[in-house]
């Protein structure tokens, strides 16, 4: 038995399409058809379907749906030549020939019979169309029938051009008629327009008039009103008691002034013969001096500073107090530096202490035996005076490893386990010191 499985095929679930790459499956040297197996083989599963057709050099149809999972450039096998018996070969020429004879027929009916034509595929698929005859005896009544739409449609047109030819002389006339009607009324209004405007202007003219003549008799009568406003205001003033002003360096008061009763605004005035006490401006009483050409205010009383409160506390206290404070602020140690990404952070204080931790996975791949594991500092350390410390993350059978640090350096230190069991555990290291 020959065997054909040249190239690879492609297939999806649920298609029955093959797709070949590289294969040559119509060359009728190799004679692959249909009702032959393709098997399809990997390296898990041999599967084995019928093929129904051949279409193309790398198309080909199976009998049935492919149910197996979608593969791509997968090997493949086609049995070409079985050893048959002569009456077996007879009988599979004679079914291709009674195919193709009905195949014929077929397409000889297509070419010259009425009506539609049914024709099986080489898939198995059931086609109808209609014969060319039939098509080109439609095509013929189509084409009369337009032909006939045509002459139809030239007489519409040439009815609708003459209407259109009538409308046109009849919207010119419209149009003449009413450039005339609407050239009358524009002469019109215009003619109104002129004569009221000028109805409204002489109207004004006599409004305004009127009005400069009340006003005129207005104005004189207030003139009046005020000469004599004037002259008994005269009358009405007592001179004795005003400042009698002649020249800016001449000023005096003819009569008694009660400066004490001065005000402005409603507020006390103040002159040298008329100061505020400390109970009018509400501040203390001082003494001013100049030392060294510099004012200094003193209280003729002294005054205890410690006992200043406002609202029950007091406001100045012992300097001692506030010194010792002070002291105690400056010798506090502070944040300067910190980091933090994760599980990994440091902070450097202003004494130069550091903290700093992160998380690392250890692997023990020993049984019972000592491991070394190289941790390297997220911040160097200035010295090697510092410690460490572990903290298991993950417990369980992990929970029985043992950590200790052994050497110290100053930007790593190395990390001793030992553990009964090989794994690996998640812990947290933590360093503090200087």
């Amino acid at each position: 038995m020959s065997w054909y499985k040249e190239g690879s095929v492609n297939i999806e679930q649920g298609s029955k399409t093959v797709i070949g790459n590289d294969t040559k499956w119509t060359n009728p040297l190799i004679g692959v058809c249909a009702g032959q197996m393709l098997i399809l083989k990997t390296a898990e599963t041999i599967e084995i379907y019928e093929i129904a057709s051949i279409q193309s050099d790398t198309q080909l149809t199976l009998a049935n749906k492919y149910n197996g999972v979608t593969k791509a450039g997968v090997s493949y096998e086609i049995p070409t030549a079985p050893k048959v018996s002569i009456e077996a070969l007879a009988l599979r020429l004679s079914e291709m020939l009674n195919y193709y004879q009905k195949q014929m027929d077929g397409w000889q009916s297509i070419l010259t019979g009425e009506g539609e034509v049914t024709l099986t595929a080489p898939d198995g698929r059931v086609v109808t169309i209609k014969s060319q005859y039939s098509i080109a005896n439609e095509l013929i009544e189509y084409v009369k029938a337009s032909e006939k739409l045509a002459e139809s449609s030239t007489k519409s047109a040439e009815l609708a051009n003459q209407s259109a030819t009538s409308a046109n002389s009849a919207s010119s006339s419209a149009k003449n008629s009413e450039s005339s009607a609407k050239i009358s009324a524009e002469t019109a209004s215009k003619s109104a327009q002129a004569a009221s405007q000028s109805a409204k202007e002489a109207s004004n003219s006599a409004a305004l008039a009127k009005i400069s003549e009340i006003n005129s008799k207005t104005s004189e009568a207030n003139a009046a009103q005020s000469a004599i406003d004037a002259k008994n205001a005269k009358e009405s003033i007592d001179t004795s008691n005003f400042i009698q002003k002649s020249g800016k360096e001449n000023q005096s008061i003819s009569g008694s002034l009660n400066i004490n009763e001065l005000t402005e605004n409603g507020e006390r005035v103040y002159s040298p013969n008329n100061k505020p006490s400390a109970d009018d401006i509400g501040a203390l009483a001082a003494t001013k001096t100049m030392v060294n050409n510099v004012p200094i205010y003193m209280v003729g009383g002294s005054i205890d500073a410690t006992s200043i409160s406002v609202n029950g506390k007091s406001v100045i206290t012992d300097v001692t107090e506030i010194q010792s404070k002070l002291t105690d602020l400056n010798n506090r140690a502070y944040v300067t530096e910190s980091y933090q990404n994760g599980d990994s952070w440091y902070r450097v204080y202003s004494d130069g202490f550091i903290e700093q931790s992160s998380v690392i996975i250890v692997k023990t791949e020993l049984i019972d035996s000592i491991c070394g594991t190289l941790v390297n500092l997220i911040k160097p350390m200035r010295t090697r005076n510092y410690g460490v410390t572990f903290d298991r993350l993950i417990w369980g059978g992990w929970a029985k490893n043992d950590f200790a640090h052994a050497e110290l350096y100053e930007t790593s230190f190395w990390l001793a386990s030992f553990s009964p069991y090989t794994c690996q555990s998640y812990i947290r290291w933590t360093v503090r010191g200087y």
